[in-house]
């Protein structure tokens, strides 16, 4: 099971991945790459300052660095990843609509710390308010 800290990323899960159950974020991964950061961290230091500067560096940056294994990490997932009831595109296609392309900048800008989350909502509603009517007439079309 995959648990997101970012709500956003948890949202977009919901929605966009069919089997989010099987998202695999690995806390082993993450801490083998903290271990790497703290090693490079301490390594110049004196033998007896390593171990309280190791403990240092996972009270100021632990948590901020499992959350920037999982920005990319779910990165890594969603963003080519098609909505697969887009009604924009009736084929079988790895195409993307227009929407999810510019969804897909959005959340690169989310994702890069480029916009925060309540902007990257408001773009995110106002790209679909913007696509409604397309939405609609591609759905109905869809359904005949």
């Amino acid at each position: 099971m995959c648990i997101l800290d970012d709500p956003i990323f948890a949202l977009i899960a919901r929605f966009v991945v069919d089997d989010i159950d099987n998202i695999s974020i690995s806390d082993e991964i993450i801490l083998q790459y903290q271990v790497g950061e703290i090693r490079n961290y301490i390594e110049n230091a004196p033998i007896e300052q390593q171990q309280q500067l190791a403990l240092s560096w996972i009270e100021e940056h632990a948590e901020r660095y499992r959350q920037e294994c999982q920005r990319k990490a779910f990165s890594n997932i969603v963003l080519d990843k098609r909505c697969a009831d887009c009604p924009l595109i009736n084929d079988d296609s790895k195409s993307f609509c227009i929407i999810h392309s510019r969804w897909v900048v959005l959340l690169r800008e989310y994702i890069n710390y480029e916009i925060s989350s309540d902007k990257y909502i408001e773009e995110t509603l106002d790209l679909l308010n913007q696509h409604k009517t397309e939405l609609k007439i591609s759905a109905i079309s869809s359904r005949m």
